[in-house]
């Protein structure tokens, strides 16, 4: 039988219709990590929640222990729409890569205190920014995720050797980040482009939306991410497109 109802703080991260009426709700608690919920009648009438299941909205919830590896949403109170968001294409983009990228290295069932505060903080700064920000914010996003996740790239000296990085250098995903062109081979990249973003995983995310991002490859981070995942993130490819 079901377990009882509990409330979690938690932020959209997608959804999936199932059957005719219901849908099942991806979220990230603090507390529980990635949580599948069924929202019975989610789809047949908007009283029951109101239009509050939207991706990246702040939700206070009550879950309830289902079968299985699927709990049940009992019921949904908003506590931030973001509705600014959906008025620019490219933060909409942002929006939906957070959530995929966050979302995919949070843990079913494992607390994610850490994750649930960067998505969210992410969020609440790309809300309220007058202008969809560029430069540093995404790739600071990146290097959080990866670092919260414990696959933090190796930015500020050689992964192989130790030694501290100038010039043109190496990065490898199989190495686990920057190398000496006499180490291994790689993607070549500028170290200070790597220093830049060894800076941007150490300074708050709000901090980042003045800070420019020096040339080098655009996508570094996100491959080096995809490479952990096994499999590639959707909403980059349209992400690229749009921005």
């Amino acid at each position: 039988m079901p377990g009882p109802a509990s409330s979690y703080e938690a932020v959209v991260l997608g959804m999936v219709d199932y059957g005719e009426r219901d849908r099942i709700v991806r979220l990230l608690t603090p507390e529980l990590g990635r949580v599948s919920a069924l929202a019975r009648g989610a789809r047949g009438s908007r009283r029951r929640y109101g239009g509050v299941l939207d991706l990246g909205a702040r939700l206070r919830v009550m879950l309830r222990k289902g079968r299985g590896e699927l709990w049940l949403l009992q019921e949904a109170e908003l506590v931030e729409a973001r509705l600014r968001l959906r008025e620019s294409l490219l933060s909409m983009g942002l929006q939906s890569y957070a959530s995929e990228l966050v979302g995919a290295f949070a843990r079913d069932h494992h607390a994610e205190p850490r994750l649930f505060g960067l998505l969210e903080v992410f969020l609440t700064v790309l809300d309220a920014a007058t202008d969809p920000p560029a430069g540093m914010f995404r790739p600071g996003l990146e290097v959080k995720a990866l670092t919260c996740a414990g696959f933090a790239p190796v930015l500020a000296r050689c992964a192989r050797c130790g030694e501290s990085l100038e010039g043109q250098v190496h990065f490898s995903a199989d190495a686990g980040g920057a190398l000496h062109p006499s180490c291994g081979a790689g993607e070549p990249v500028q170290a200070e482009f790597l220093m830049a973003l060894e800076r941007a995983r150490m300074t708050r995310l709000v901090e980042l939306l003045d800070m420019e991002l020096p040339p080098g490859p655009t996508w570094l981070l996100a491959r080096f991410a995809e490479h952990h995942l096994q499999r590639g993130l959707s909403s980059r490819k349209w992400l690229e497109t749009v921005g």
